[in-house]
């Protein structure tokens, strides 16, 4: 196991933190139970969204690496309970920004030259400031207008700190909460980690503005990308072309509001169904608006990247759910995902049909559907079933409700997946050459499609697995594991009889002869009968107490929790 921290001074910020809260926890939930009993609060389990809230609360005291693993989180409705992934969606960090000074040392650390020789100007307050990194504005000496993105001094030794911190909790739970099985934790850190230093490298941050750019040039695209100056450019520092423009969040009537809202659908289905290639943090400060109403994408730090494949298995999902085609979309989400448990694709259906009579009953097309809602519940819906989604898909779905939101703001009456239209057909094209379906025909092509592609890489497994001898049939027992815990248990308590055992003889051989004394006691043969006692009693208790011991049950813990709100 690793090492549960690096320094314990920041073990004990993250203890007072979480003590605090605790406290103010305890203290609001006496309230609310006083009031409930007067009748001013309703009872009922709307404490769950309060703990979210709680916990959102913590993670911003915590600093970036907690904010960030909070923002992270929230893109994944399946792993998390009712209400947390919306406390979370809405995660802030409060860190204010470096002084001038710092700024420019940073600067000097990572490109390795002094302030006034790599920029004619460099401005001392920054436009932008965040947990892990601000920008300032600059002037090269050829006269170029930048912005320099800088990363915090001393950010990397804290984030490792933490993220060693998260790894250790991450194992402890998965030893001690029963559920734990069914999200793997430490694999979430492990994934979390992996995602969080590469925003920290700043040299992969400026490759995929070049690959956006690339994907624009030549092209008339709805949105356009910054320049990098290579050669101002490290692993810390990152320098791109300064764009000025209106923040997407403060556009007003005076401007084309439907033509913005058009160009920001339009640019989206443009990254995830043509290149493959999407912005995944496309946020209201993220963005600006041009004066030709185009948008500028900014902050390239978080990027997703879907395969043709997946995005095949997008465009089947979209149509399927247009056709109301619950058998389909309950196969595709147990393809595309890693079941923690046996799944009845029965239920599953009916699952996704009750789903689609929520949102599409009373809708003849998709005009005026919650699409982001939808898609949320969807994650949600997989949570239930156990079935842990590829991180590309919550990132698109993430990326999909917050683009939705910003087009609702400018633009309610926009039909959001009208416009996913051309794309879909484009790619339906692709892959069948054949234009036009009817409701029927397009059923059950997708139900046909689906097989096609499942049949040839289960059979030409099963047939490896034959030939190669490597055929597993896997068998699960609850009793079995038990049982393989008791032995474990017994081994060790045999274990420390038996020293316990070999203690004692030597001590009494020792007793013989032996003429050093202290107040009249023989030393040695005196602690090795004390360490013998101490292991006897050791596997005694082991023995009466490991069969009553299980792991803690957070479901059993709720289901309590919901008898005593009744």
């Amino acid at each position: 196991m690793a090492a549960p921290f690096r320094s314990l001074r920041r073990l004990r910020q993250i203890t007072a933190v979480v003590a605090r809260h605790g406290l103010d926890h305890y203290q609001e939930r006496r309230k609310n139970r006083a009031a409930q009993k007067k009748g001013e609060l309703p009872a009922g389990p709307e404490t769950i969204p309060r703990l979210a809230l709680r916990f959102r609360a913590i993670l911003e005291d915590l600093g970036p690496t907690f904010v960030k693993f909070g923002q992270v989180l929230s893109t994944r409705a399946d792993l998390l309970p009712p209400g947390f992934a919306d406390a979370l969606s809405d995660l802030q960090d409060h860190v204010p920004p470096m002084s001038a000074a710092d700024a420019e040392r940073a600067v000097e650390l990572g490109l390795g030259r002094p302030v006034t020789e790599l920029f004619a100007h460099f401005d001392a307050e920054p436009v932008a400031s965040a947990s892990v990194a601000q920008v300032h504005r600059a002037i090269t000496h050829d006269g170029d207008e930048v912005a320099v993105k800088i990363q915090r001094l001393g950010i990397r030794d804290q984030i490792h700190e933490d993220l060693d911190l998260l790894r250790y909790l991450a194992q402890l739970i998965e030893k001690i909460v029963e559920e734990s099985g069914l999200v793997t934790p430490a694999a979430i850190i492990d994934e979390f980690e992996g995602a969080f230093l590469a925003e920290l490298d700043f040299y992969r941050e400026a490759r995929m503005i070049r690959r956006f750019r690339a994907n624009t040039e030549g092209k008339q695209r709805t949105y356009v990308v910054p320049r990098v100056f290579d050669e101002l450019c490290s692993r810390t520092v990152l320098t791109m072309e300064f764009i000025r423009g209106t923040r997407l969040g403060d556009v007003g009537e005076e401007h084309d509001r439907k033509a913005i809202a058009q160009n920001l659908v339009q640019s989206a289905f443009e990254q995830v169904f043509v290149d493959g290639l999407f912005h995944a943090d496309p946020h209201p400060g993220n963005a600006f608006v041009l004066p030709d109403n185009r948008l500028a994408l900014l902050d390239f730090g978080c990027v997703g990247q879907i395969s043709y494949a997946m995005r095949e298995t997008l465009v089947v999902v979209a149509l399927a759910i247009a056709n109301r085609d619950a058998d389909t979309v309950a196969r595709l989400l147990y393809r595309v995902s890693t079941p923690a448990q046996r799944v009845s694709l029965h239920q599953l259906r009916d699952a996704c049909a009750s789903l689609f009579d929520k949102y599409l009953r009373d809708q003849t097309t998709l005009a005026n559907v919650e699409a982001a809602q939808m898609v949320k519940e969807l994650f949600e819906m997989a949570s239930r079933f156990k079935l842990r989604m590829p991180s590309e898909y919550a990132l698109i779905g993430r990326a999909s409700m917050v683009v939705e939101g910003n087009i609702r703001a400018l633009d309610p009456d926009l039909e959001v997946l009208k416009a996913a239209g051309p794309f879909v057909k484009r790619l339906m094209e692709e892959q069948f050459a054949v234009p036009e379906f009817t409701d029927t025909a397009l059923k059950g092509l997708l139900r046909a499609h689906g097989f096609i592609q499942e049949l040839p890489l289960t059979a030409s497994q099963i047939l490896m697995d034959l030939e190669s001898g490597k055929l597993q049939i896997q068998i699960e027992n609850a009793k079995l594991e038990t049982i393989a815990r008791n032995i474990d248990a017994l081994g060790v308590t045999v274990f420390m009889g038996l020293t316990a055992c070999g203690l004692i003889t030597g001590s009494f051989f020792l007793l013989q002869g032996y003429d050093s004394k202290i107040w009249g006691i023989p030393v040695i043969p005196a602690v090795g009968l004390y360490l013998a006692s101490l292991l006897l009693t050791g596997a005694f208790g082991r023995y009466l107490l490991a069969p009553r011991m299980k792991k803690l049950s957070i479901y059993r813990w709720l289901s309590n929790r919901r008898r005593r709100w009744r």
